[in-house]
């Protein structure tokens, strides 16, 4: 899923992914210290040693955190904007500068309809594949070694075991990935095929008039439509699988680490404040790549959409040039 043409084509991108990552890696860093320093105070009203004092550290902590996960929040959303906006502005102009070269001689290799889509709804496609699903999948992957790192003192069976569970969901999503390429490949030749018909039965509607063979026509938009409406139908019931089964493994992993955090506190490994934490913090060892799963379908459709792009601009161009025809 990390294509290395499209993420070259789009270099101005790549600041704004590496500053999207590290916003949201503090934002994690946060969250687990909030979490901690409120550990850290029950276990000191569990063994009687807490003094009005002690409560300072978990309040500061909590404002800390709350001021910086709102900072962090409002720039990953910059990130994302910025990352988005550099693809849309390189992508299009490589697009219509592409087309400019090759003049009328595009329609041979391309249908116009199709040539619109690509510089719409694929390009749309592939904003979120940088602004959303390239920083998630970095993150995914950085997110999981932060908390083991941070889980590792406190309870290394714990940790270990929630980290080993982790992948099953990149395993789910190379499952379907395959299933997935074929099935959107036809999705978009259906999209496509619908979009060339329309827009020739539209500039012909005259014609078809005078003939008379405008309910032909009619009826053959039909049998397109239902076509891919069908193929549509698979392609959400493909997302429908992959996300039920992303769900199971997330909440499974979730409730591991409850079952670790009850059993090591009853066996006397960890304390209470120990087990609180492996709790609290067992549900962010999942999230992040059940968000890359969610991100994963329309990143699908952006790869689908690049393939056909890079087939455009890969076209021979005439040797006058198709700003002189």
């Amino acid at each position: 899923m990390i294509n290395k043409r499209l993420i070259g084509t789009v270099p101005d991108s790549k600041p704004y992914i590496a500053g999207n990552v590290a916003l949201q890696w503090f934002s994690l860093l946060s969250n687990a210290g909030m979490i901690f320093s409120f550990a850290w105070f029950l276990q000191q009203l569990l063994e009687g040693a807490a003094a009005p004092r002690t409560l300072v550290p978990p309040l500061a902590a909590g404002l800390a955190a709350v001021l910086v996960r709102g900072i962090c929040t409002v720039g990953t959303g910059r990130m994302s904007f910025l990352a988005a906006r550099s693809v849309k502005r390189t992508l299009r102009r490589s697009i219509y500068e592409k087309l400019l070269r090759l003049g009328p001689a595009y329609s041979q290799n391309m249908a116009t309809s199709e040539a619109v889509q690509l510089a719409a709804e694929g390009v749309e496609q592939l904003e979120t594949y940088f602004g959303a699903y390239l920083p998630q999948f970095f993150y995914s992957m950085l997110a999981p070694a932060t908390l083991f790192a941070l889980l590792a003192p406190v309870s290394l069976r714990a940790a270990l075991a929630l980290l080993v569970c982790v992948p099953l969901i990149p395993a789910a999503i190379a499952a379907v990935q395959t299933w997935a390429k074929k099935l959107l490949s036809k999705y978009w030749g259906q999209y496509t095929a619908l979009g060339d018909t329309f827009l020739e039965n539209l500039q012909g509607l005259t014609t078809l008039k005078i003939y008379q063979a405008d309910e032909a026509k009619n009826e053959e938009m039909n049998v397109q439509a239902e076509k891919f409406r069908r193929i549509t139908m698979k392609v959400l019931t493909m997302q429908l699988n992959s996300i039920t089964i992303m769900d199971l493994i997330a909440y499974g992993g979730a409730a591991l680490g409850v079952i670790m955090a009850a059993t090591q506190y009853r066996a006397g490994h960890v304390t209470l404040g120990g087990a609180l934490l492996i709790i609290l913090l067992a549900a962010d060892f999942f999230i992040p790549m059940r968000q890359l799963g969610s991100f994963f379908h329309i990143a699908m459709n952006g790869m689908a959409a690049s393939d056909k792009i890079f087939r455009l601009l890969d076209l021979p161009e005439p040797e006058t040039g198709g700003a002189e025809c």
